[in-house]
């Protein structure tokens, strides 16, 4: 009982000092891979997808190849590779929806528990799994750009916050994927990227 409420004091200090230094104005450095490292990585057989909501059932197909024959898997610079991909024992399963749409689920590769990205173009709907969009300058609109390794819990996303209204700021956001939940660490305004 004791061990957890010290990991959930800890995870509200990782989480809510450095937003807090943000509203305040000050500059903090960014998170890096390194700061989030995992303890083991997974070598074994992935577990099949727990396909559970509606919207996993309407894209099982899409999850179940990801995660058994890495269809849609980038690893380390590699596409279409079988097995985790990110913080040790996750698989982040991506798919194209039209030009410039892609969609995204994480999956745990010792549970098969599946879970929705930390960011999304919408709550309900397919566009709860649709990554947004990235919008800079006068370019046409790119999906949300993810970077994730294998060997660490950071997610960083580089996304546009309000496509219905352009222009719209872009975002560094940096997510931290503890427990099957995904935490928001901080958010850096694109132009101030560091």
């Amino acid at each position: 009982m004791l061990e957890g409420v010290k990991a959930l004091a800890v995870a509200l200090l990782v989480c809510v000092l450095p937003m807090a230094a943000q509203e305040r104005g000050q500059k903090i450095a960014p998170p890096h891979f390194d700061d989030y490292p995992v303890d083991s990585i997974f070598r074994g057989t992935p577990v099949a997808p727990k396909i559970v909501t509606p919207l996993e059932r309407r894209y099982r197909t899409r999850i179940r190849e990801g995660v058994q024959k890495g269809w849609g898997v980038d690893r380390e610079g590699k596409e279409d590779v079988a097995g985790p991909n990110f913080a040790g024992h996750y698989i982040i399963v991506q798919w194209g929806c039209g030009s410039p749409c892609i969609m995204m689920v994480v999956v745990d590769a010792s549970t098969g528990d599946v879970l929705p990205p930390p960011i999304s173009a919408g709550s309900g709907g397919a566009s709860a799994l649709t990554l947004p969009l990235l919008v800079t300058g006068d370019s046409a609109p790119w999906p949300a750009k993810i970077e994730f390794h294998l060997n660490s819990r950071l997610l960083i996303a580089k996304a546009t916050s309000d496509m219905k209204r352009l222009p719209s700021s872009s975002y560094i956001y940096y997510f931290l994927l503890e427990r099957n939940e995904w935490h928001l660490l901080s958010k850096v305004a694109l132009e101030d990227e560091p």
